[in-house]
């Protein structure tokens, strides 16, 4: 038996996570009910995945595309790295996701959090986390609100994609 989920998000990247995607959100008949709005998917470069945060497979690494399910859950801390809101927390089910999350990947969130302290850089005010989906806190905050709008569970499904 599957769980009834009330909604669908979307978040769109280009093959180089450098790039800000976009991210969507869809209630139950498909109608967009919040966004797009600006969104990263980029991880960080460091020892944990030999420097190369393209390597979807490796721990704090680039989101890998796929389908997960979604919840509500809780405000996390510090709050300079996860924001003021409540994260989504992401369960992989499919393609890359699943396959990364059998290597060992695990802790999928969409959560927001500080800017990025260079307003140089590509992905500016957005910064890269450690393999999360992050927007900007007011965008966190609105789309949680949405959700909790449009779902009683707060459940729901993404589908990431490097389709721009």
């Amino acid at each position: 038996m599957s769980i009834p989920r009330d909604y669908t998000i979307y978040a769109n990247f280009y093959t180089s996570r450098d790039y800000k995607g976009n991210l969507t959100l869809r209630d139950s008949n498909g109608f967009i009910v919040f966004g797009p709005v600006e969104c990263l998917g980029r991880g960080t470069s460091d020892a944990n995945n030999n420097y190369d945060h393209t390597n979807w497979m490796l721990i704090d690494a680039d989101t890998p595309t796929g389908t997960y399910y979604t919840s509500i859950g809780s405000i996390l801390s510090p709050l300079s790295s996860y924001g003021p809101n409540p994260v989504i927390e992401l369960d992989p089910v499919g393609g890359n996701a699943l396959l990364a999350a059998n290597n060992g990947r695990s802790g999928f969130l969409i959560h927001g959090g500080d800017p990025d302290a260079n307003a140089n850089d590509i992905w500016y005010p957005l910064r890269p986390t450690y393999g999360c989906i992050r927007l900007s806190n007011n965008n966190q905050q609105a789309l949680i609100a949405k959700i909790k709008s449009i779902s009683i569970e707060g459940l729901g499904v993404l589908y990431v994609n490097n389709s721009l």
